[in-house]
């Protein structure tokens, strides 16, 4: 005869899952269903459990058992959330086709429509998965379908399934456009967050990475440290929670960057790596490339962007920014003018323009330079327009860009009036590397206008951020008479890991000795040997040791 499930263990579950501590609570619900078997419902808050700690394979295979249950006791409502749950689960392991079979599931157990509630969780599903296309149709169905779902779920109390539409439908109008409406929309989400009443803590990770994403990806950077600053809270109150982490140190990595806490975006990009699942882990590689780019730590950078590219995340415009770093103007050339061609829509033009302008400029493509500029200022002037809160960002990138391709034509006089906007707006934004930049170029364009007291002020100001955040690449860039220059020392313009790099070649070590004393691969040296020999305009190992020697490194 089957032994009944034992209470206490039932009930120290339940209590043990309300309080977040997911581990004794996953552990006190196994050992009840060896006992025996739980109640579909306890197996929901087990599979939610085994979900917030990572324990995917063996959530699904609870909510499946779950699902069953659910049938076999005729209660469609519960077995349609079930379904719901398992589409959710397969869709952020990037297990389409599964995702998709779940969902024809909660449809087909709706089949008779007169369950509201539940229907809107089909609603919401299908209002999802209408935004995985570029399609702006299919976009605009999302956001039907979405507006429907928040319509059946709010009378019916369904908080969880209202804050999953909330963010599908501001997503949407992002998508379309609609930057006010759909951060409104998101804020719909989060305000149902921020009061706790969401029933599953897995909505409470969806909504803050959703809406801090949406943030950043409309320039909006107080809004994304708001959220970030937020969901950093929550993380750090759950200190088992798993899923999310990895995408919110993405964003946290993101925003410190912006701020100017390179240290903090490095940790926050290397924890990434390790948390996210494979499908996302290009995010964490690129972010982790940026950091190490910017910061000259050019080798690890070029490690960073190949694993990104391997995990489906495209490098750019991280690679090609890397190469003119590199003295590469030519193939970071070739690869901007492909990808002006190959980017079309909106969020990919965004972030790559900036970076288009720079290295046309840079290549002395004036006249893509300046394309590229009119483009950006564009952006802006629909961003001012609608009003939106991120409209400062487009305007200081529109600044920025104009000014480095009127530099670049030789109209200095024209420039400055741009460049000093945009320094005073990045300023004003809180972005300290992208002010410095400004005013490095800014230093340039009042030195050919002759005025070298004015050129001295501007080119100090950028070197003193630069030498705060640790930005060797800009460093080795400004004017080499100015005081203080890294041009003074010996081992400029090579970083301080290309310094002792070049002192072990210049003392006879191999790549595997040199990788053995710096603890770092064979691969990592042998990559750090070609950005010095293309820094130097060298060729060899020889060359590079006699360079050892004239500037006194050994």
């Amino acid at each position: 005869m089957a032994v009944s499930t034992p209470a206490p263990l039932v009930a120290d579950g339940r209590r043990l899952y309300a309080a977040g501590a997911w581990t004794r609570a996953l552990d006190a619900f196994e050992r009840a269903d060896r006992a025996a078997p739980l109640s579909a419902r306890d197996l929901m808050l087990t599979a939610f459990s085994a979900y917030l700690l990572g324990r995917e394979e063996r959530s699904i295979d609870l909510l499946v058992r779950a699902f069953r249950e659910f049938l076999a006791a005729h209660d469609d409502a519960a077995a349609a959330r079930a379904a719901f749950w398992l589409s959710f689960a397969h869709d952020t392991r990037r297990d389409r086709a599964q995702a998709e079979a779940w969902g024809r599931r909660l449809a087909a157990v709706l089949d008779d429509g007169h369950l509201g509630p539940e229907r809107a969780l089909l609603l919401s599903g299908l209002g999802h998965r209408s935004l995985a296309t570029a399609d702006p149709a299919e976009v605009r169905r999302a956001l039907e379908l979405s507006r429907e779902a928040i319509a059946l779920a709010r009378p019916a109390g369904d908080t969880d399934t209202e804050v999953f539409s909330h963010l599908s439908a501001g997503w949407a109008l992002l998508r379309l456009g609609g930057t006010a409406d759909g951060l409104a929309e998101l804020d719909e989400a989060m305000a149902r967050v921020a009061a706790n009443e969401v029933r599953t803590p897995i909505v409470n990770g969806v909504a803050y990475c959703s809406v801090i994403s949406a943030s950043l990806w409309a320039d909006d950077l107080a809004r994304a440290r708001e959220w970030t600053a937020a969901a950093t809270a929550w993380c750090d109150r759950s200190p088992e929670l798993v899923p999310f982490r990895g995408q919110c140190l993405v964003h946290r990595s993101q925003v410190k960057m912006l701020d100017g806490d390179w240290p903090g975006a490095l940790d926050e990009a290397l924890r990434a790596t390790h948390r996210l699942l494979a499908s996302d882990a290009g995010l964490a590689s690129y972010q982790l490339g940026e950091v190490h780019r910017v910061a000259g730590r050019f080798a690890e950078a070029e490690d960073a962007y190949r694993l990104a590219n391997s995990a489906g995340r495209r490098p750019e415009p991280g690679l090609m920014l890397l190469r003119l770093a590199q003295g590469r103007a030519d193939a970071a050339a070739v690869t901007a003018r492909r990808l002006n061609t190959e980017l079309t829509r909106r969020s990919e033009r965004d972030e790559f323009l900036p970076a288009y302008v720079e290295v046309m400029a840079a290549a002395g493509d004036v006249e893509a330079a300046r394309a590229g500029a009119r483009e950006l200022a564009a952006v802006a002037e629909r961003a001012e327009q609608a009003r939106t809160a991120s409209a400062p960002v487009p305007r200081a990138r529109a600044l920025t860009a104009e000014g480095v391709a009127l530099c670049a034509a030789g109209e200095a006089a024209l420039a400055v009036g741009r460049l000093r906007e945009a320094s005073l707006a990045w300023h004003g934004l809180g972005m300290p590397y992208l002010e410095a930049r400004a005013r490095a170029v800014l230093g340039r364009c009042y030195a050919a206008l002759g005025d070298d007291e004015a050129a001295a002020l501007e080119v100090e100001a950028a070197r003193s951020t630069f030498e705060r955040l640790g930005a060797a690449p800009d460093l080795a860039a400004l004017p080499a008479d100015a005081p203080g220059s890294p041009a003074e020392s010996p081992g400029a313009p090579l970083t301080d890991r290309e310094v002792e790099v070049v002192r072990l070649a210049a003392q006879g070590l191999t790549n595997r000795a040199i990788a053995g004393r710096l603890v770092i691969s064979e691969k990592t040296v042998a990559r750090h040997l070609a950005n010095i020999y293309a820094k130097l305009g060298i060729a060899s190992r020889a060359a590079a040791t006699a360079y050892a020697y004239e500037h006194g490194l050994l």
